[in-house]
């Protein structure tokens, strides 16, 4: 979870990443689909990312912090938000929702976590959404976009790899299993295969 002085420097950074998007001071009810579509793709993103709300782009690739208003802000309740992403995902999406302030400007910062053990599937249509398509953030440019390459899935499949392997082990030491142990079965193991 990213602490305050982190999502200052997101907010002040000046420009759109892979797991960064910006979004011009709205009710949340007015970019709800944009929200949900990249929030569904950032939970498919090593380490997730984040959508701050207070923020737009004047022309190309120059942005503006001018904040969001208080009454857009009021709009911007966690458990809706928490719940109008999750209408959409299969599994559940983690979200948490940040005020910050920075000087007289107030922004929200939407953090979306990566997925917990298998990759975001849209679980139904939507506008700009298709029931079963997995989203990611391009490298191309900061935009999302169902997945469309085998370099952009083999990304997400690996993660979820990775995170079955870290359960796989926690689970073995939970058992009392030890990776000493497995190594010597292991031995034992091909010793028996070589007498075959």
């Amino acid at each position: 979870m990213p602490d305050q002085r982190q999502l200052i420097e997101l907010i002040q950074l000046g420009r759109e990443e892979r797991v960064l998007e910006y979004k011009r001071s709205s009710p949340f009810t007015s970019i709800r689909q944009k929200i949900i579509r990249t929030a569904l793709a950032m939970a498919n993103c090593r380490d997730g990312g984040t959508i701050v709300v207070g923020v737009w782009e004047q022309s190309s690739g120059v942005f503006v912090t001018e904040g969001i208003g208080s009454a857009d802000s009021a709009t911007y309740d966690p458990d809706q938000i928490q719940e109008s992403i999750n209408q959409y995902a299969d599994p559940y999406v983690r979200v948490e929702v940040h005020r910050v302030e920075i000087g007289e400007k107030n922004f929200v910062a939407i953090v979306i976590h990566e997925f917990d053990d298998i990759p975001v599937l849209c679980k139904r249509d939507g506008p700009e959404l298709r029931q079963g398509a997995v989203y990611t953030r391009s490298y191309r440019k900061p935009e999302t976009c169902e997945v469309r390459s085998q370099t952009e899935m083999r990304e997400i499949l690996e993660l979820a790899v990775d995170k079955g392997v870290k359960g796989f082990v926690r689970r073995m030491y939970a058992a009392g299993a030890t990776i000493e142990a497995m190594e010597s079965d292991a031995q034992k193991f091909d010793k028996q295969l070589g007498g075959l």
